[in-house]
C-alpha cells in the first residue's frame, strides 16, 4: 500500500522533491502550486516550475 500525498510547493527546488515522491511511487493526490505569474517587462506569463 502506497502513502496518499498531497504535494505543494512553487520554486525551482521543489522540482526534484516531487519527481523523488512520483519515482518511489507515492500516491499524489493532488498537486498546488502558485498561479502563474507576469514578469515585469513584457508582461509575459512565467508558469510555476512544477
Amino acid at each position: 500500500m502506497s502513502l496518499n500525498v498531497v504535494f505543494m510547493g512553487t520554486p525551482e527546488f521543489s522540482v526534484p522533491s516531487l519527481e523523488i515522491l512520483v519515482k518511489n511511487k507515492f500516491n499524489i493526490l493532488n498537486v498546488y502550486t502558485q498561479p502563474p505569474k507576469r514578469s515585469k517587462r513584457g508582461q509575459k506569463t512565467n508558469p510555476s516550475p512544477i
